[in-house]
């Protein structure tokens, strides 16, 4: 049986930390049982979803939380490529990165203005494919990074 090297090791997780921001593209959050949904873009640097004029309007708010989730798989992949002994600290991020998705329903603010009163509003979130990738990705990193450092790979 081959051995895996340091080298395929720090690859992968390269390849999970780039595919987990790449998540950022793909529906992140959906609306209930409706088919609404709304990519990380969307819900990391604001959207707005309803405009009615000078009636009203309904968006969500840019969260800076939201974007930080999505840019920690990639700080952990630059650690990787650009330092030697970066591992624990990538893992260490892996780690917060894949809370941080699951956490993005909490950090995801949605307001509605009418007639100049602004009210934010609470939405029944569920997870959509691409944070539900994101986060497994992010998890397959910390467990990718936690045997290296077990292995001392």
């Amino acid at each position: 049986m081959r051995k895996i090297t340091a080298n395929e090791f720090k690859l992968s997780s390269i390849i999970v930390g780039v595919l987990a921001t790449l998540m950022i593209l793909f529906p992140a959050l959906t609306v209930g049982d409706s088919n609404t949904s709304y990519s990380g873009i969307q819900i990391a640097f604001g959207h707005e979803f309803v405009n009615l004029g000078g009636f009203g309007s309904g968006q969500i708010e840019f969260s800076i939380l939201n974007l930080i989730a999505y840019t920690l798989p990639l700080i952990a992949v630059l650690l990787l490529i650009f330092t030697k002994q970066g591992n624990l600290a990538a893992t260490i991020i892996f780690g917060a990165a894949a809370v941080m998705f699951f956490l993005i329903p909490e950090f995801t603010v949605v307001s509605t203005t009418i007639l100049g009163n602004t009210n934010e509003i609470n939405i029944d979130w569920t997870f959509g494919i691409g944070l539900i990738f994101a986060a497994s990705l992010s998890l397959l990193g910390l467990l990718i990074g936690l045997f290296r450092i077990y292995k001392k790979v």
